[in-house]
């Protein structure tokens, strides 16, 4: 930053004023910010006999909750107009999974119902990614040295079949979403003259018409699919194994809702357990814990999220996220070449994982946001800064967001998982996310564990979008197909009231815990960098004995006096089963690899891990298996271990002997 300045401070703008007005205008985010659920106090929560909704032509009788106002004139949560639901086709999320799923199903002719526990397009990571990523060999894409790439970069863990699948289908998902409206391109607001006082509002107001979030919702009404928002679901019910359908909860009334089914996509994505720097609290491993309890296997959860926060302000997520929300997403790629895939690859691994690491474990330099503030529009290639073929036709110009403070910390959303990595395992053959449970399917990132970038997930900037996208689609026609010849499903009264009864349990206590301390319990135990980027034995240990005692003591305990407390306490059920997940995976995996670094086995072992490492709920309890890759896709195990594996995890040059590698200090962005 020293030899460039930002289009900001071209503009009138120093370093110092960019960041004291980043700060002040923060909490005026609200005008586009996410929604929240401020709820009123809840006196009693019964059981009424009140008829709450009407849908396919039968009422419903589910429970309302009884509120008062005390002194403030809070107006009543309303219950929705619908409560249950007949359909072929459910898709849980409208992220970027979901909502491809839904259009697919409905143009195979299903009848498709969407659930959001938020908005679409607004809720999870789909408000977030920066940048879209596809495979052109018209303009100059070269499918070997792609593939090349992706084994040496996801340090051969990448899933080959999930990597094909996206070169065969990455442009038509970016042709889909452009057709949408949801690539439209705008300037960025350091190129208008918003940016010189930084009027987010201004800015946002000229481009609205191009805002891809509402998007979602506006395709789902013009396609006439039926969606709900705010409702939550917790429960996939299955029979005989198969799905019948799944049951949740409408979140500002608390009124319980229900969908037959005769097949459903999971599109419901990660987690995290407290964001700091990075806007996502509305990802709280729903559909994780609920494949869990399936009994279906999932993978990945040794691999941490790679994002950074600023040391600077690590709680501010407007002042590190505010240009990814507000601005388009970017179109990045033609950056892998015949004669550059290696160094791009390794250049990923260093810049993105090992760098971060290093970071974190020696500590940080003073950083007072001045000398902090990054333009990606000029960046170097790997930096998507722009085509490395020259063609004048390539839309992948890399441009990404207006300048903002660089992250130099991890620790942006604990708990998150390295995109793609993590979720249910559904076979090394799989691309369409086929669970072993008839008329279940799963897609997108946090859910879907194909382990397409491994290890590694740099190497895979821009997927969140595009491959995600991919991954829906692909879903949403296989339960389209296998909907259209199932017979009608419909979940019996007996199991409705069991799920009512086990929702609604924590508004029942008298007596317990808040699910906001246990949340606080779980992030202080799990965010120590010792833990969250540099653990060994015994301090995965000491966590693990911490967070059991959350699950035993606390989880059974947590209470509810309203439906917005009453969602906080079943995420935090989720977030502890996460935790216990994540900690059990990353004691089991004695080596170092890409986004899971132990300091007491601080390199590669190629001979016992080449392998994903399923979590496994049996009737023993939370069990571990290792999957070992086939021997094709894990490259030339007896090439030279020190140019198979270029950069070096701290304390890995020493254990095995090898010429330390200089690491220079950057953080890095992308999703």
């Amino acid at each position: 930053m020293k030899k460039q300045e930002t289009a900001g401070m071209q503009a009138g703008m120093d370093r110092r004023s960019f960041l004291k007005t980043t700060g002040l205008v923060a909490g005026g985010m609200g005008a586009f910010a996410l929604a929240g659920c401020g709820q009123p106090t809840v006196k009693e929560a019964a059981v009424s006999g009140e008829t709450t909704g009407e849908a396919t032509g039968a009422t419903e009788t589910t429970p309302v909750l009884e509120r008062v106002t005390e002194e403030l004139p809070i107006p009543d949560a309303k219950a929705p107009a619908t409560t249950s639901y007949d359909c072929d086709v459910l898709v849980i999320g409208g992220g970027f999974a979901g909502l491809n799923a839904a259009m697919a199903a409905k143009a195979a002719n299903s009848k498709v119902v969407l659930i959001d526990k938020g908005r679409p397009g607004y809720s999870g990571l789909s408000p977030w990614p920066s940048s879209h990523r596809w495979f052109d060999a018209s303009m100059g894409d070269d499918e070997e040295s792609f593939k090349k790439c992706i084994q040496m970069g996801s340090e051969y863990v990448g899933n080959v079949t999930s990597y094909q699948s996206w070169i065969d289908n990455s442009k038509a998902a970016y042709e889909r979403l452009a057709g949408w409206g949801i690539m439209d391109r705008f300037d960025r607001c350091a190129d208008t003259k918003y940016w010189d006082t930084l009027d987010y509002q201004g800015y946002r107001d000229e481009y609205l018409s191009k805002d891809r979030h509402k998007r979602f919702a506006e395709l789902l009404k013009e396609n006439n699919i039926d969606f709900a928002d705010y409702t939550m679901i917790t429960d996939v019910i299955v029979e005989d194994n198969h799905v019948v359908g799944a049951m949740g909860f409408h979140v500002p009334s608390g009124t319980i809702i229900k969908i037959n089914a005769k097949a459903i996509v999971m599109a419901m994505g990660g987690g995290c357990y407290k964001p700091s720097g990075y806007p996502v609290g509305g990802n709280t491993f729903d559909g994780e814990y609920i494949a869990y309890n399936l009994g279906l296997p999932i993978v990945g959860k040794e691999y941490d999220d790679f994002h950074s926060t600023s040391s600077l302000a690590p709680g501010l997520a407007f002042m590190t996220c505010s240009w990814d929300y507000l601005e388009n997403i970017w179109l990045c790629g033609g950056d892998i070449t015949p004669e550059g895939w290696e160094d791009y690859a390794v250049s990923k691994q260093k810049i993105m994982v090992i760098n971060r690491v290093t970071n974190t474990i020696n500590g940080l330099a003073a950083n007072d946001g001045v000398s902090q503030i990054e333009d990606q529009a000029n960046g170097s290639i790997t930096r998507r800064g722009g085509t490395a073929y020259g063609n004048p036709d390539d839309l992948r110009i890399g441009k990404f967001v207006s300048p903002k403070p660089k992250g130099d910390c991890y620790g942006a959303a604990v708990g998150m998982h390295a995109h793609f990595s993590c979720g249910v395992w559904c076979g090394f053959d799989d691309i369409e996310g086929k669970t072993s449970i008839e008329g279940l399917w799963v897609a997108g990132d946090g859910i879907n564990g194909c382990g397409v970038t491994g290890a590694d997930y740099p190497v895979g900037v821009g997927f969140t979008s595009n491959f995600a996208s991919i991954q829906g689609d692909l879903a949403g026609k296989a339960a389209a197909a296998f909907a259209s010849t199932a017979p009608a499903q419909a979940i019996s009264a007996e199991k409705e009231a069991e799920i009512t009864e086990s929702i609604l349990a924590p508004m029942k206590l008298t007596k317990g815990f808040s699910a906001d301390w246990a949340r606080d319990q779980l992030q202080a135990i799990m965010a120590p960098w010792y833990v969250n980027v540099a653990r060994d034995e015994a301090t995965l240990q000491a966590a693990l004995v911490q967070v059991i005692n959350l699950r035993d003591k606390v989880v059974p305990k947590l209470m509810a006096v309203d439906p917005h407390q009453l969602r906080m306490a079943i995420e935090m059920k989720h977030k502890v089963n996460s935790a216990e997940m994540k900690l059990r995976a990353q004691i089991e995996r004695k080596e170092s690899r890409g986004a899971h670094y132990r300091t007491d086995y601080p390199y590669r072992d190629d001979k016992n891990w080449l392998a994903y490492l399923a979590v496994k709920k049996t009737d023993a309890g939370m069990e571990l298996e290792k999957i070992m890759l086939p021997t094709e896709w894990v490259g030339d195990t007896t090439m030279d271990y020190a140019k198979r594996y270029q950069t070096r995890f701290p304390g890995e040059a020493k254990a095995l002997g090898l010429p330390e590698e200089s690491s220079s200090s950057s953080g890095g962005w992308g999703k």
